[in-house]
């Protein structure tokens, strides 16, 4: 299915265990759900995949679009302003596992596909995705969490560490003949989510310095030859340094510009609270009069400004003072 096959590896004369991987995020605004479907359809960048390979990507829903269409067609009207609308879920298993390539993979999705539906009701699944142009297919499912009352209820599907396992282990089972298993079960591993799973795909490759030594010459003396060997790991080092001091200065600046977004925001809420205080408990109509009275007001006080500032400019030019009361600001 347009992917390479791979065969287990042996460490220390024992076959790898291959995994059942399942991840989940919790989608509490359409904002991050049209977020997460930009990168699941690949209408933005997305690192460690290949373009050549993502037009065989399937989608049972045709368009990001649609799929945040059917989330909101499924959300109850009445709910709490911090619920989670959606579930994603990831699907996938250990990069090493002998299935894919075949006729396993194949029945590894349909299983994962019908494991979910069972779940949650295939009414309650807005779109499903599998993904061939990264280096181990996956699948990606967005899903409303209803309970069996039609309540949205995140909490009865990944509520606590108890469900959370319970529902890995439901999983393993489901896909256990397949020659794939759960990581081990109590165990005090952290629970990775999906956000974090792609963090350590895309971070893979990151900075790994090696540098090769140079052979010493014959009759070179020990000193000569050190000098020799810190040049030599000096020059191979030094481009993976800038790059990681690169990144660092855009962390740093990023960090500063976040400080500084706070800091105008505290001093705009600032600012308007007086405002809000004033019409809070007003209608529509009522709020309008209290806004047209404030921009007559704002008028009154540019023309007095400018009434001092025509008078000051008269009094530096050698003319009599002119007395004045101070107006609000």
């Amino acid at each position: 299915m347009g992917t390479l096959q791979r065969n287990n590896t042996q460490l220390s004369g024992k076959i790898a265990m291959n995994y059942a991987i399942l991840r989940t995020a919790k989608l509490k605004a359409m904002g991050n759900i049209g977020g997460s479907l930009a990168h699941n359809y690949r209408t933005i960048e997305t690192q460690n995949t290949d373009p050549n390979l993502t037009p065989k990507n399937h989608h049972t829903v045709a368009t990001p679009e649609a799929v945040k269409q059917a989330i909101q067609n499924r959300l109850p009207e009445k709910r709490r302003s911090d619920a989670v609308l959606c579930i994603e879920y990831l699907i996938t298993a250990s990069p090493e596992w002998e299935g894919w390539g075949n006729d396993k993979e194949a029945e590894f999705f349909k299983r994962a596909s019908l494991w979910l539906m069972d779940k949650h009701g295939e009414e309650n699944i807005a779109g499903m995705s599998i993904h061939w142009d990264i280096s181990t297919p996956h699948l990606v499912a967005y899903v409303v969490p209803i309970d069996q009352k039609g309540k949205l209820n995140c909490k009865d599907f990944l509520g606590g560490r108890a469900k959370l396992n319970k529902m890995q282990t439901d999983f393993a089972h489901t896909v256990a003949d397949l020659g794939l298993t759960r990581g081990k079960e109590g165990s005090k591993a952290k629970h990775t989510n999906i956000k974090e799973y792609y963090h350590d795909i895309n971070h893979a490759r990151d900075f790994t310095i090696e540098a090769v030594s140079p052979k010493p010459e014959m009759f070179e003396s020990k000193a000569r030859y050190g000098e020799k060997v810190t040049a030599a790991v000096i020059e191979q080092v030094e481009p993976t340094v800038k790059a990681a001091n690169s990144i660092l200065a855009d962390y740093e600046k990023a960090r500063m510009d976040k400080s500084v977004a706070e800091g105008s925001y505290n001093t705009l809420k600032k600012r308007v609270e007086p405002y809000l205080a004033a019409i809070e408990g007003l209608n529509q109509e009522e709020i309008a009069r209290v806004n047209e009275v404030m921009q007559i007001e704002r008028r009154r006080i540019a023309v007095e400004r400018g009434k001092i500032e025509k008078a000051m400019k008269v009094s530096k030019q050698g003319h009599t003072p002119f007395k004045y009361e101070s107006v609000g600001k």
